[in-house]
């Protein structure tokens, strides 16, 4: 056999998966593979590791960006198409429709907000939210990466949004936006909650979290904070809540932010003519998914004071780690934190201070939230998600076959 027999035999054995009867579904996750996995990478992960492989009628190829994370190595019969490295635009409104055309894809399903525009295959699109829409996510004070793909959102969804089959989304309080931004029925759009994984539920021992914080320069009983420099995350409503609850006590416990580095956190201080705080405040720029539990557990409590969330997967997290959460009353975090959190107006600083003092001073309430957040997160389950996201495949091959 001459090396031109065994190149066309390699390749034809790489295709062979698409001479199956099943249904070919692409599913687009292009960053799940870079080692610092955000919101909607770890949401694609967490589904792709529960899909029923080999147990249904359809055959899943992984289409992904090469990176440095193997994430997926453990999940069995799977297929995974590393397409070539490209502007995230490029990669998604040319190499990837290219790639769903040489593995014979039926469905492709793009898990994170944007999708091709001309890909001729039948599309199932995860919408998270449509925050992008919103006049604060245009606004000069996020960054010029939040900036740029806010326009890329705002230019190509609602014709994305219009022409796919189905519609997945987080909440039913997003259901609602998206209908009526997007102008679509509400039919099209199917929820499907994100979940915690069972890791959350696992409570560590303290010598467990005291190493874990060691090695991170923390000690245990914090306010843990995940920021950002959107205007929709409150950082600075944060820094203005934590100066309120630092004036009434100077013994409070110091607040550890997420996602932001002290170069930041010092413009932002500027900014609030806050700069005493700089002291007070430690920041992580990323924390690892193996150590994310043990910082919930030993944390006194969340702050996720959001304006505006999809879903807002740390108040689950935190919830089934057992740690107090208080979040804003408005957007959906009502409907995801239920009756097991404390709940704040966003615009008002002062009451977000007040939260955190109940939950400091009345360990009662403390051990409350402690408890019945712990039975709410269990309500949100990975498990659940990947069924409900299959049945939407089903719908799907009903309607092209």
């Amino acid at each position: 056999m001459q090396l031109s027999d065994y190149k066309f035999l390699n390749a034809m054995l790489l295709n062979s998966q698409t001479l199956s009867p099943n249904l070919q579904i692409a599913i687009e996750v292009q960053r799940i593979f870079r080692p610092r996995k955000h919101g909607m990478d770890v949401v694609a992960h967490e589904l792709l590791k529960r899909l029923p492989y080999g147990e249904d009628s359809f055959d899943y190829h992984v289409m992904v960006k090469p990176d440095a994370d193997a994430c997926l190595s453990s999940i069995p019969h799977r297929i995974i198409h590393t397409i070539r490295r490209a502007p995230y635009f490029i990669w998604e409104q040319y190499f990837l429709p290219k790639a769903c055309r040489q593995y014979h894809a039926d469905v492709l399903h793009c898990t994170a907000n944007t999708a091709p525009l001309n890909s001729k295959v039948p599309l199932i699109l995860t919408l998270h939210d449509v925050i992008f829409l919103e006049k604060s996510a245009r606004q000069a004070n996020t960054n010029w990466y939040q900036r740029l793909g806010n326009i890329y959102r705002g230019l190509i969804v609602t014709k994305i949004a219009k022409k796919a089959l189905k519609i997945i989304t987080v909440s039913e309080f997003q259901r609602d936006v998206i209908a009526e931004k997007l102008k679509i029925s509400k039919d099209k759009i199917k929820v499907v909650y994100n979940g915690a994984d069972e890791r959350f539920f696992v409570r560590h021992t303290q010598e467990t979290i005291s190493n874990t914080l060691g090695k991170l320069g923390l000690l245990r009983g914090y306010i843990f904070f995940m920021a950002n420099t959107d205007p929709r995350k409150n950082t600075t409503g944060v820094l203005k809540a934590y100066a309120k609850l630092l004036q009434h006590n100077n013994n409070a416990p110091r607040l550890l932010m997420k996602g932001i580095n002290r170069e930041k956190l010092n413009v932002l201080l500027a900014k609030t003519d806050l700069q005493w705080l700089e002291q007070k405040i430690d920041t992580i720029e990323y924390i690892d998914c193996a150590d994310l539990p043990m910082i919930y557990q030993g944390a006194s409590m969340l702050w996720f004071p959001s304006f505006s969330e999809g879903f807002g997967l740390p108040i689950v997290e935190a919830m089934a780690s057992g740690t107090p959460v208080v979040t804003s009353s408005v957007s959906c975090m009502p409907e995801i934190a239920g009756d097991a959190a404390l709940y704040i107006d966003p615009g008002k600083p002062a009451s977000l201070a007040f939260a955190a003092h109940i939950i400091l001073t009345d360990p009662t309430v403390a051990g409350r939230l402690s408890e019945v957040g712990t039975q709410r997160a269990a309500l949100f389950n990975w498990e659940d998600a990947a069924k409900k996201t299959v049945s939407v495949y089903h719908e799907v091959e009903k309607m092209i076959k």
